[in-house]
C-alpha cells in the first residue's frame, strides 16, 4: 500500500472519531470538516501554514480560552506534526503548545486531560526527529504537561547530554525551567543543574584543524553548549520572584559572547533578545547597569544598539540611573551607526544634557 493510500486510510478514521459539529469557528460559527482539516498536508506551505492558523483559533480563539474543538482537532495536529511530508511541522507544535497552554490557565473541556495525555505519549519520540525545529517544537509542546514533569525533566536533560544543535539544546533548558514548577521528586536537582548551567561557557574556539587535527576533532565531537541565557530565564520560570545575584553577570557574560544563530522559523530580533534579557534582572539595578556600560562599550553594533534599549529603560525607572550611565552614552553621539547615533542623542536631549529637538 502507498503512503498516501495509508494516509488517507488514517486520516479516514481520525475524522470518523471527530465530533465535527464542536469544529466551529468561535466567533462566526462557521463549520469545519475533514476536507479543511486536510490542509495540513498541503503541498503549498502557505495553504498549510493558513490551515494550521484556523485550527488554531477554532480551538482556542484569541487564547483567552479553550474551546470544545480543541480535544476533538488535537489527534489532527499530532498526526500531522509526526508525518515527515508536513511542511509546517514546527507551526503545528507550537500551535500544540499555545492550546495546551491556554488549558493550563482555563477551563479546558471535559474531552481534554484525555486527549492531551494521549498526544503527550505521541509527541514523545519527536525529542529525537532528525530535524531541529522538531525536536524544539516538540519540547514547547511537551513543556506544558505538569503531570508528567518529573519523568519529562529527566528525558529532556538527558537529551540535552546528545544535543548536537546549540539552539535545540537552550530550548530544552528552557523546558526544564517551565515544567520545574510542577516537579515533586526531582525539583531540587533540577534547580542545580540549570544553576550549573549558567557557569558553563560553551567549548571554545574552534582549534586550527591544520596545526593540530586532533583538537580540532576532540572540539568537534565535544557537546558542551553555552546556554547561559536560556539557564538563567529557565530559573526565572522556574522560581518566579526570586533574586539571585548571578544572573547579571551570566547575563551580560552570554550576550557578549557570540550568540546560536536560530533557525529561519525562530528568528528574533537581537534587540528583542537583549531587551528581555535584561528584564528578567528586574530590580537589580546594579546588575542592569554592568549590563548596559557592557553593551554599550561592545564592539558589535547590534550589541551597541541594544545597550542604548537598556539605558533607555534604567534612566526612565531609577533617577540614579541617569548620571550613572550618561557618560558611556554619550560616547556613541558619533557611533559609526546613524541610528545609534540617533538614540544616543534623543537619549540625552531627553535626560537634560544634549540639544532638545
Amino acid at each position: 500500500m502507498s503512503v498516501p493510500d495509508t494516509r488517507a486510510r488514517r486520516l479516514a478514521r481520525l475524522a470518523a472519531r471527530v465530533d465535527w459539529p464542536k469544529v466551529v469557528d468561535p466567533y462566526t460559527g462557521e463549520s469545519y470538516g475533514p476536507e479543511m482539516v486536510a490542509g495540513l498536508w498541503a503541498s503549498d506551505r502557505s495553504t498549510a501554514d493558513e490551515t494550521c492558523a484556523s485550527l488554531r483559533h477554532a480551538a482556542i480563539g484569541d487564547g483567552s480560552e479553550m474551546r470544545a474543538a480543541a480535544a476533538q482537532l488535537l489527534p489532527y495536529l499530532v498526526e500531522a506534526a509526526r508525518d515527515p511530508d508536513v511542511t509546517v511541522r514546527f507551526e503545528i507544535l507550537r500551535t500544540i503548545a499555545d492550546i495546551a497552554r491556554t488549558g493550563n490557565v482555563s477551563e479546558p473541556d471535559a474531552l481534554w486531560p484525555a486527549a492531551w495525555e494521549r498526544a503527550a505519549r505521541e509527541l514523545l519520540p519527536l525529542l529525537d526527529d532528525g530535524v531541529l525545529v522538531v525536536r524544539a517544537g516538540a519540547v514547547r509542546a511537551l513543556a506544558q504537561s505538569a503531570v508528567r514533569a518529573d519523568a519529562l525533566i529527566a528525558r529532556f536533560r538527558a537529551r540535552f547530554e546528545d544535543e548536537p544543535d546549540a539552539w535545540s539544546a537552550g530550548c530544552l533548558v528552557l523546558g526544564v525551567g517551565e515544567l520545574v514548577r510542577h516537579a515533586v521528586e526531582g525539583r531540587d536537582d533540577a534547580v542545580a543543574w540549570l544553576r550549573d548551567l549558567m557557569a558553563v561557557a560553551g567549548k571554545g574556539p574552534e582549534p586550527d584543524i591544520i596545526e593540530d587535527a586532533g583538537a580540532w576533532v576532540a572540539w568537534d565531537e565535544e557537546i558542551r553548549h553555552d546556554v547561559r541565557l536560556q539557564a538563567v530565564e529557565a530559573l526565572c520560570r522556574a522560581l518566579p520572584g526570586h533574586a539571585d545575584p548571578r544572573y547579571a553577570p551570566a547575563t551580560t557574560a552570554a550576550l557578549l559572547a557570540p550568540w546560536a544563530a536560530p533557525p529561519a522559523e525562530c528568528v528574533v530580533p537581537a534587540a528583542d533578545v537583549i531587551g528581555a534579557a535584561d528584564r528578567r534582572l528586574g530590580a537589580d539595578l546594579p546588575g542592569r547597569l554592568g549590563l548596559a556600560h557592557a553593551l554599550l562599550r561592545h564592539p558589535g553594533t547590534t550589541e551597541r544598539a541594544g545597550g542604548l534599549r537598556v539605558a533607555a529603560a534604567l534612566m526612565s525607572r531609577w533617577p540614579s540611573a541617569v548620571p550613572a550611565l550618561l557618560p558611556t552614552v554619550n560616547l556613541l553621539v558619533e557611533d559609526a551607526s546613524p541610528e545609534n547615533r540617533a538614540f544616543a542623542r534623543r537619549l540625552l536631549a531627553t535626560h537634560g544634557t544634549g540639544p532638545r529637538h
